[in-house]
């Protein structure tokens, strides 16, 4: 098993330092600057998400206890199966004004960014890291404007045309984006990894985490790692009998709708000898195992004068008063500091504003199109000797 994990690793990230064709991409989200010596920081996201999330932990694959209520007849949907799994986002904390206009003030940040540097002048690796976190971001603003409780099954929209992720809710260096052209015209025309999926939280518990912190280039190939293997080694990613996410039919063309390649990655990665039977000997993957609770502190449920949930919702209850205070900070800290700040405070360093201005002079922006005039590969090498 170890040998797969590490063949697989060096596998992807020689896939990623490899330029995939960007023939269909706008002019604007085409190209790369491999020796680029910029690195957004999203230390205000950090905060941000380290306030408001709640890491669970890897699965142990068991199931939550049944719910026993008293005095009433109405019982709250709870699927047993991944109740334990997957982190959960304080939603709560976003019906306070000044935390929700944090959120949104962060998710303006990055939706602007690109107005202020061309994306080309970043690595591949870093403009990865920023479309996932540009992606949760608004994910987290659009759950919050849209006052989703409970299932987003109807608002994904997995199996319609409408829906939150078909919505044009941003606009990026002039062009008008949903959530599905971020992941399916860009993310997979620029990188065509499977692996890149892990970092898209969908916002219920039956899909990927959302993590505790921003991707970033330095890490973003281990951070989506780590999502990996956190997700297939989970009753959301893989069962019994060949069932596995239904997050994955969505994502079938990142294994250019061949469930051999599917079956393929999952081995890959599925870490308990039991369950790797299971899918190795399958004949068809089934599309079967599904949450679409949204994953907030109690996974949607809710207590109708009966006792909550002895497992998951009593966890999630036992911690909200210290997610609370935590909220509080996020507030008082970033509240103040970030509604008046320039998009480029804080994301690069004063060094490397220096430079992003000069090397501004050797672009030619027109009608939201970017000319690269590059630096040439010695004079980028010589530069990165001197850091």
């Amino acid at each position: 098993m170890r040998s797969r994990y590490l063949c697989l690793l060096t596998t992807m990230l020689l896939s990623a330092s490899s330029m995939a064709a960007e023939t269909a991409l706008p002019t604007a989200f085409k190209g790369a600057t491999e020796n680029s010596q910029l690195a957004v920081s999203y230390d205000d996201l950090d905060a941000f998400l380290d306030a408001e999330v709640l890491v669970i932990g890897r699965s142990t694959r068991e199931k939550a206890k049944r719910q026993v209520t008293t005095g009433t007849l109405m019982r709250s949907r709870v699927n047993r199966l991944t109740a334990l799994e997957a982190n959960r986002f304080h939603f709560d904390s976003l019906d306070d004004e000044k935390v929700s206009n944090v959120l949104t003030t962060l998710k303006e940040s990055l939706e602007t960014l690109p107005d202020q540097v061309p994306l080309s002048l970043l690595s591949k690796n870093e403009q990865l890291a920023y479309w996932l976190n540009l992606y949760n971001f608004t994910m987290l603003h659009e759950i919050s404007k849209r006052q989703i409780t409970g299932s987003l099954k109807d608002d994904l929209g997995y199996d319609e045309n409408g829906g939150l992720l078909n919505d044009k809710v941003l606009t990026v260096a002039g062009e008008q984006l949903s959530l599905n052209d971020i992941q399916f015209a860009i993310l997979k025309e620029k990188y065509d990894e499977p692996v890149v999926i892990y970092g898209l939280f969908q916002g219920n518990i039956g899909g990927p985490s959302i993590r505790d912190e921003a991707y970033t280039g330095k890490r973003v190939w281990r951070q989506l790692e780590d999502n990996a293997m956190e997700f297939i080694n989970s009753n959301r990613g893989t069962y019994y009998d060949g069932k596995i996410s239904v997050f994955y039919e969505h994502n079938m063309p990142f294994f250019d709708n061949n469930q051999q390649k599917l079956k393929t990655h999952l081995l890959n990665y599925i870490d308990e000898d039991r369950y790797y039977e299971e899918i190795e000997s399958a004949d068809e993957l089934e599309f079967a195992m599904s949450d679409w609770q949204i994953a907030d502190l109690t996974g949607g449920a809710r207590s109708y004068g009966g006792s909550v949930m002895n497992n998951s919702a009593a966890l999630m209850d036992s911690v909200r008063s210290d997610q609370q205070g935590v909220a509080g900070n996020v507030q008082n800290s970033l509240a103040d500091s970030l509604v008046q700040r320039s998009p480029l405070v804080g994301r690069f360093s004063p060094a490397q504003i220096e430079l992003l201005n000069k090397l501004k002079v050797k672009h030619k922006i027109n009608n939201g199109s970017v000319e690269v005039k590059d630096i040439s590969q010695e004079e980028a090498r010589n530069k990165s000797k001197t850091q």
